[in-house]
C-alpha cells in the first residue's frame, strides 16, 4: 500500500478487468442475452477484488465505475433486452452494497491486523524493557550501599550529596518497581473476601497520611456485604492508589468519600475528594504509563490499577470536573 498506485499489480488487473467485461458486454449481440448476463455476474469480481485490497474507497469508487459503464448499455437495449433493462434497476444497488460491504469488511480486517501486530510489538518491547529494568536494579543497589557508606563518613555539603544520591536512587528504585508490577503482572489469586475489608486494611496502612492531612475518610459500606471473588493483594493496591490520590488531591480540612454499593451483577467501590479537579486535557491521558501531574509521581500508578481491574472482568472509571473533585470508581463483578 505504500507504493505508488499505479505500481500495483492489483490496481491495473481491476482496471483491466472492468474494462474488459465492459467492452465484451458492449460487444454481444443484441439477442444473446446469456453473454450479457455472464458479463453483468462478472463485474462483481473486480468490485471484490477492489475492496479487500483497498478498503471501503476502492470498492465503492470500482463499484461506481462497473455502474457508470452498466447503465448506458442498459439504457441503449432496453428495448431488445427488457428484462435485463429492468433486473438493472435491482442490479445498480446490489454493484453499490457489494462494493460498500467488501471494503468495510476488508477495512476491519486490516485494523484487527494492526492491532495485533500492534500488541505484539508492544508484547515484545515490554519484555526488554522488563528485562532491562531488572538488570538496572542491581546497579541500583550497589551505588545506594555506597552512597550510604560514604553519608556515614563524610560531614558537611559531602553528606548532603550522599544523602541526596540515596533518596534519588530510592525513587529510581520505585520506578523500576512499579514498571515491573505493570510490565509482569503476577497471576490473581481469588479468595471470596469482602471489599470493605480490603479497604478498612488499606485505611489502615494510610493512617498515618490520613492524620498529617487533616483529611476526615467517610466510609458507606452495605449492611450485609457479600464477599466476592478477587485478588485481595492485588486489589489492595488499587485501592491503596486511589485513595492516596484522593488524600493529596483534597482540599485541606475536607474530606474523601469511599463507598460499596452492591448490585445484582456487579460491585461498585466510589472513591471521592473534593479537590481541585482534573483538567479535561489531563483526564483523557490519566491512564496511560508514565503520565503524571503530581511532582515526583511515576505515572504508573492508575495504569497498574486499571489493569489489575480488568484483569479481574472489571473496569476502573475516573471523572472529574474542576473545581468540583475527582471519582474514581471499581466496579467488579460478583460471582
Amino acid at each position: 500500500m505504500n507504493r505508488p498506485l499505479w505500481r500495483q499489480p492489483e490496481f491495473w488487473t481491476t482496471v483491466a478487468a472492468v474494462t474488459v467485461l465492459t467492452i465484451g458486454h458492449y460487444a454481444a449481440g443484441m439477442q444473446d442475452p446469456f453473454w450479457h448476463d455472464l458479463f453483468r455476474r462478472l463485474y462483481y469480481l473486480p468490485i471484490i477484488l477492489a475492496g479487500f485490497r483497498y478498503g471501503l474507497l476502492g470498492g465503492l469508487v470500482t463499484s461506481g465505475a462497473v455502474v457508470a459503464a452498466f447503465l448506458p448499455h442498459a439504457w441503449m437495449t432496453r428495448m431488445a433486452l427488457m428484462h435485463q433493462a429492468g433486473e438493472a434497476v435491482f442490479e445498480v444497488p446490489l454493484f453499490l452494497l457489494m462494493g460498500a460491504v467488501t471494503g468495510i469488511l476488508s477495512d476491519r480486517q486490516r485494523k484487527a491486523n494492526e492491532s495485533l501486530r500492534r500488541a505484539e510489538r508492544l508484547r515484545t518491547l515490554g519484555e526488554m524493557a522488563a528485562g532491562m529494568a531488572h538488570e538496572v536494579k542491581n546497579p541500583l543497589a550497589a551505588i545506594r550501599s555506597s552512597a550510604q557508606i560514604l553519608s556515614e563518613r563524610v560531614t558537611g555539603k559531602e553528606a548532603e550529596f550522599a544523602g541526596i544520591v540515596v533518596s534519588e536512587v530510592d525513587r529510581l528504585n520505585r520506578v523500576v518497581n512499579e514498571f515491573l508490577d505493570y510490565a509482569r503482572p503476577a497471576p490473581l489469586r481469588r479468595d471470596l473476601v469482602k471489599v470493605s475489608t480490603i479497604i478498612d486494611s488499606c485505611l489502615g496502612l494510610l493512617m498515618l497520611a490520613v492524620r498529617d492531612s487533616g483529611i476526615e475518610v467517610r466510609k458507606d459500606y452495605p449492611e450485609h456485604e457479600a464477599p466476592v471473588s478477587v485478588d485481595a493483594s492485588q486489589l489492595r493496591q488499587v485501592f491503596l492508589n486511589l485513595v492516596l490520590n484522593a488524600i493529596q488531591s483534597a482540599k485541606d480540612q475536607c474530606c474523601v468519600e469511599v463507598s460499596v454499593k452492591e448490585f445484582v451483577q456487579e460491585t461498585r467501590v466510589a472513591v471521592k475528594d473534593h479537590g481541585p479537579g482534573i483538567p479535561p486535557g489531563s483526564l483523557k491521558r490519566v491512564f496511560e504509563p508514565f503520565f503524571t501531574t503530581k511532582p515526583g509521581g511515576t505515572g504508573l500508578g492508575l495504569p497498574i490499577a486499571q489493569r489489575i481491574v480488568a484483569e479481574h472482568g472489571g473496569r476502573l472509571m475516573i471523572e472529574s470536573m474542576p473545581g468540583a473533585g475527582t471519582t474514581a470508581t471499581v466496579v467488579l463483578p460478583r460471582g
